[in-house]
């Protein structure tokens, strides 16, 4: 299977994270990304990791208690030509731009899967959009997308506390790994995940500042990629490039 850079929070490791222009310039070279996902007062979808403000824009206080006419007027603190972004906007431009490639979409809450999915009805993007969440929730979303929205792919979390299990992997379209305290990502989940024909991508280590792994990035991409990982999402596309061009 095809090693694959997949860019984190849009294009984060040039723009600033879940940014328009972050989308845009991933969109233009035809990369991979993740983003994440909260939800308005008033239902609507806005791509930002945090759960605030407060980090990243001229405002303060908690996502879901901003009506979305607040949100939109928001603006980055480092780039004031920038504001928080919408789930339409992005679908709105991955139409305009006919982008092809996979999105891989963070889901924070279970219950916000319909608010997404009522928000990408009418833009067709079933092929592309991936759906994950992470630790307790992973399976919960699965269930969920297989049960009311079977036309989305969902992909199962394993992190250093998953323990390889034939029927999870089964039910998951992908699976998304990351490790923190050991080599939780091994030939055996790899092989596992590629024995039922599911992708298996990878959370690089920079992504985790706890990772024992942060001492040597570089090492660990080229045990990834002899594993036959099918991606590796990335703050550092540019070095990783240069390692996949290399190896």
């Amino acid at each position: 299977m095809e090693n694959k850079i997949i860019l984190h929070r849009g294009y984060k490791g040039k723009y600033l994270e879940n940014s328009l222009s972050s989308f845009e310039n991933a969109i233009r070279g035809n990369m991979p990304f993740e983003i994440d996902i909260r939800i308005s007062k008033d239902g609507k979808c806005f791509i930002i990791h945090d759960d605030n403000l407060d980090r990243l824009f001229n405002g303060t206080g908690k996502i879901n208690e901003h009506y979305s006419r607040e949100l939109e007027t928001f603006e980055y603190k480092e780039d004031s030509s920038q504001k928080l972004c919408s789930l339409n906007e992005l679908c709105g431009l991955i139409k305009r731009k006919n982008y092809n490639n996979l999105i891989f979409t963070h889901i924070k809450k279970l219950k916000d899967i319909d608010n997404v999915i009522e928000t990408l009805v009418d833009y067709d993007l079933s092929e592309i959009i991936k759906f994950f969440a992470v630790d307790e929730l992973t399976l919960g979303l699965i269930k969920i997308i297989k049960r009311n929205y079977p036309e989305y792919k969902a992909g199962l979390h394993f992190n250093d506390n998953s323990k390889i299990n034939e029927e999870e992997f089964k039910i998951a379209d992908f699976i998304w790994a990351d490790e923190t305290t050991k080599k939780n990502i091994t030939s055996k989940l790899v092989n596992t995940a590629h024995r039922f024909g599911k992708p298996m991508y990878a959370v690089s280590p920079e992504l985790i500042p706890e990772s024992i792994f942060n001492k040597n990035i570089g090492g660990r991409w080229i045990e990834l990629m002899g594993m036959n990982v099918d991606g590796i999402c990335t703050d550092k596309p540019y070095e990783l490039s240069e390692f996949l061009k290399n190896y």
